[in-house]
């Protein structure tokens, strides 16, 4: 997550997953790269690679869409949660002075280390604004900018 616009009228916050994108498609023109070259020498196992790079290319294809965008916005009163993804568009608008602070939603693993995602409190609920977890310092980074922003 990456604050995109932060002046006292406006708010904006994006959460594009680049680093996934990126793995996918280096990933995808691995399999890609091996399995022509093992076509080239003409064996039939070359299908199992091509077969996992049409997989991933179809991941990269659907999560090269998915993103979010939080918008805070005093002139307008209101804060727009968009979400993209393959499924299409889904827009949420929720009153400014109704918004009293962000959180931070954790899950623990017993196996692994705990996910994190940025939501906000609405009235009496806890809206989210990402559909993704990450474990990186970004939803408290995005947390703390949205209530600072919020206390000016």
């Amino acid at each position: 997550m990456r604050i995109a616009v932060n002046r006292p009228d406006r708010l904006v916050i994006e959460h594009r997953p680049r680093s996934l994108m990126l793995l996918l498609a280096a990933a995808t023109g691995a399999a890609l790269a091996i399995g022509v070259d093992v076509a080239w020498h003409g064996s039939f196992w070359a299908l199992l690679p091509l077969a996992l790079a049409l997989a991933l290319a179809f991941a990269v294809r659907f999560d090269f869409l998915s993103h979010s965008t939080i918008t805070f916005d005093r002139t307008s009163g209101l804060v727009e949660v968009l979400w993209q993804d393959d499924g299409g568009t889904t827009r949420r608008t929720f009153p400014l002075a109704e918004v009293s602070g962000a959180e931070v939603d954790m899950i623990r693993s017993h196996d692994g280390p705990a996910i994190r995602r940025t939501s906000i409190k609405v009235g009496d609920t806890r809206r989210q604004l990402t559909r993704a977890f990450l474990s990186g310092p970004g939803p408290a980074k995005t947390a703390q900018a949205i209530n600072d922003w919020l206390a000016r």
